[in-house]
């Protein structure tokens, strides 16, 4: 079952600007640990080379890549962190 709701909770945000691979992930992965199924998080990266691996990750991960807007100082990525796969 998926559910939407009008409100959406406001983002979780890290700041990984000035990390280099593999940083960035590794900031997503232990903040994706602390979440639950339905949280937005917006990672901020100036490694231009984050939005492959982390949308690499995510669809390992079952996680969902909503959005990656280019900025003047890299990338800003927004992912919803997803339930876990059923098999």
């Amino acid at each position: 079952m998926n559910e939407k709701t009008e409100n959406p909770s406001p983002a979780l945000r890290i700041d990984a600007k000035g990390l280099k691979c593999p940083m960035p992930v590794i900031k997503l992965q232990q903040q994706v640990r602390l979440s639950q199924p339905g949280d937005r998080i917006e990672i901020e990266c100036t490694d231009l080379g984050a939005e492959k691996d982390i949308s690499s990750w995510a669809n390992v991960n079952k996680h969902l890549v909503e959005e990656c807007q280019h900025t003047d100082f890299g990338l800003r990525i927004s992912l919803r962190v997803e339930g876990r796969s059923r098999v």
